[in-house]
């Protein structure tokens, strides 16, 4: 049998650093990338402001971070974020909860799928101003419309996250748990669930970034308080930098929820997976 001479350990350090290389400037190049677009789109935000619009309708990016300045330093701000933060992570859980129920039911029983699966339809189609508006009329000024609002709103799309991802799972798991005279319930929390634990992460995901954007617009309409009744009170005074400030500031906020948390929960959850293979593979 011929050897290849070629290939030796010389060579392959030679081929890990270049790769080592490449994904290092890999991953700087999307960063530069990121900054351009950040760049690009204030530049054009200028444009916009000072030779289309006029900075009395879109007031210059600086104008809006001095204003974000002035409301983050000024007093009410931290209950007025927690007012929103929380109704937001509240729609957010209760999306899960009720998504993980109906996605497991959906993915198991033909009767049940046909029948959520056109009420998923109805709701989706429904616009989310009007699901607004029926809040403000059905619980008046209040937190509760907000938070119900983003739940029944995020439901659907979560679901059926959550419906795809457990019926995914491997079947060879279940006949196994079967075997072993595993219960329903058992199969469910102890193979199913944890098996698409990556579609349920991605499901909260999802879930948070519906919510805070229902929960902020329902809060225009149905709220006393909130980053949401904020911009409304902006807008009713016309003032256009507060409203921007406003948006900004949460805005800024659940990239930092997005980004800090949920990427950090899925990063975890795909090395988990890749374990879970690697220790299962040799007992195939």
């Amino acid at each position: 049998m011929a050897f290849d001479t070629s290939v030796t350990p010389d060579a392959v350090t030679d081929l890990s650093a270049r790769e080592m290389r490449r994904s290092v400037m890999g991953r700087w190049g999307l960063r530069l990338g990121v900054i351009i677009g950040w760049l690009a789109f204030l530049g054009v935000w200028y444009l916009f402001s000072q030779f289309v619009l006029g900075t009395q309708q879109l007031p210059p990016p600086h104008t809006v971070g001095q204003e974000a300045w002035q409301v983050v330093t000024g007093a009410g701000f931290g209950s007025t974020l927690w007012a929103s933060l929380f109704r937001v992570i509240a729609g957010c859980l209760l999306a899960l909860v009720a998504s993980i129920v109906l996605g497991t039911v959906i993915a198991y029983s033909a009767w049940w799928r046909g029948l959520l699966g056109s009420l998923t339809r109805f709701f989706v189609s429904i616009p989310t101003v009007a699901l607004a508006i029926l809040a403000l009329i059905l619980f008046g000024v209040s937190g509760l419309g907000p938070m119900l609002t983003a739940a029944l709103v995020a439901t659907p799309y979560v679901m059926s996250s959550v419906a795809q991802g457990l019926t995914g799972v491997d079947r060879r798991l279940i006949v196994m748990s079967e075997s072993f005279a595993r219960t329903r319930a058992q199969i469910i929390t102890g193979v199913l669930l944890p098996s698409s634990v990556l579609a349920v992460i991605g499901g909260a995901r999802q879930a948070f970034a519906l919510a805070w954007r229902i929960t902020l617009l329902t809060e225009v309409f149905a709220s006393s308080d909130g980053v949401g009744f904020q911009i409304r009170r902006s807008f009713e005074s016309y003032d256009v930098r507060g409203m921007l400030a406003w948006t900004a500031l949460f805005i800024g906020l659940m990239f930092i929820f997005e980004n800090f948390v949920f990427r950090q929960l899925e990063r975890r959850a795909f090395g988990g997976a890749h374990v879970s293979l690697a220790t299962a593979e040799p007992a195939q």
